[in-house]
């Protein structure tokens, strides 16, 4: 078999999966086993590339390179991971899941510690750093600043809650903080609305990629049967 054979094979497998995954937008009963079997199929070769890179380079790479070393910190650093895998799959056995407890305790201890440090890190202290140099003289974009604040400060108070309501009109500072929540909720339809759009276009283009993929193989399977 040649290598233009096998490259077409792999191009043909791949149109054929495509075609499976596309016929859920037909929404039709019969063709929902196919696009099943595509799922199952592309969730099957997603576990097992993560399983094999598991083994490759964690299990016998790093945690075998540490438990073979001399340095007894570095075998350390192999033996309570190790440890603490051993212990997470006893909850798979119902009367030893107490074993795994500490497992998962440190799984969502270090994962929270990880995203909040990412919310802080990533998310909250840059957007603090840009609404202050917005404010600076020197930066030279008054009306950009002034824009950033006020989104910042309504979005902010658009989460703020709003105690018992008392009977009568509002006072002046209720109605400043309606108002400034209600500026809020602005800023957040307009972001939320840009997102969406942003997801449309991006599933538009991959789905423009796809078709161009499929009259692609289509030409290379005409060109090679038929010839011309």
């Amino acid at each position: 078999m040649t290598a233009q054979m096998l490259d077409l094979i792999g191009v043909a497998t791949g149109a054929i999966l495509t075609i499976m995954v596309l016929t859920y937008l037909l929404d039709l009963k019969p063709l929902r086993a196919i696009y099943r079997l595509a799922l199952h199929l592309f969730i099957g070769a997603l576990l097992g590339y993560s399983f094999g890179i598991v083994i490759r380079d964690v299990l016998a790479d790093i945690l075998l390179r540490y438990l073979i070393a001399t340095q007894p910190t570095m075998q350390m650093r192999a033996v309570i991971p190790l440890l603490l895998g051993i212990f997470l799959l006893a909850k798979a056995i119902p009367r030893k899941a107490f074993i795994g407890t500490f497992s998962v305790a440190s799984l969502i201890g270090v994962g929270t510690a990880v995203a909040l440090g990412g919310a802080l890190l990533g998310t909250l202290i840059p957007q603090t750093e840009a609404t202050v140099q917005a404010l600076s003289p020197t930066s030279g974009n008054g009306i950009d600043g002034v824009a950033i604040v006020l989104g910042t400060v309504c979005t902010l108070m658009a989460f703020t809650l709003i105690g018992q309501k008392r009977t009568g009109p509002p006072a002046l500072g209720g109605r400043l903080i309606q108002l400034v929540r209600f500026i809020g909720r602005i800023f957040l339809l307009v972001a939320f609305g840009v997102a969406f759009a942003g997801t449309i276009t991006a599933s538009l283009s991959i789905f423009i990629g796809r078709m161009d993929y499929l009259i692609e193989v289509f030409e290379r399977l005409y060109f090679f049967f038929v010839g011309g």
